[in-house]
């Protein structure tokens, strides 16, 4: 929420539209168009027909559903797609990371913390110590402090 909030105020310059960051809070599916994608769950294929929505990804259920089923099928079988590039076009979509969240948000909701979090790393400044501050100390340590701020 910090971070969405800097890039709200351009503290931090993050190239999204407020639909997108709408749909990547809220995420609301849009149902009514059959799935014809046996790999995918109607859920997720609810998520990219509210993708679709979107300026910049109107042709994104088309290209998945008609023109590379397989390849979409084979990147969304990865173990870690937040690492892999999407098919077609969508790779660009490695260029602009906040974008790709939206992606995920539809296909893997699972991984969408991992992406984040690496989201977070890379448009912080001082990122990984954002994320890292208290990974190494004890719950009392963390408790102690927290305790001493209040």
């Amino acid at each position: 929420m910090i971070t969405f909030r800097l890039m709200g105020k351009k503290n931090i310059e993050v190239a999204y539209t407020p639909e997108e960051m709408d749909f990547l809070v809220k995420g609301i599916p849009r149902p009514g168009a059959e799935n014809t994608l046996d790999w995918l769950p109607d859920i997720s294929w609810n998520m990219v027909q509210a993708l679709s929505q979107l300026e910049d990804f109107k042709s994104f259920a088309q290209n998945m559903e008609k023109d590379a089923p397989t390849r979409f099928k084979d990147w969304y079988n990865e173990l870690t797609p937040e690492d892999v590039k999407l098919p077609l076009e969508w790779k660009k979509l490695d260029s602009t990371p906040f974008k790709k969240l939206l992606v995920l948000r539809c296909l893997r909701p699972d991984r969408i913390t991992v992406a984040l979090t690496r989201f977070i790393r890379e448009t912080l400044p001082k990122g990984d110590e954002y994320i890292e501050m208290d990974s190494k100390s004890s719950f009392l340590d963390v408790l102690s402090s927290v305790f001493a701020d209040s």
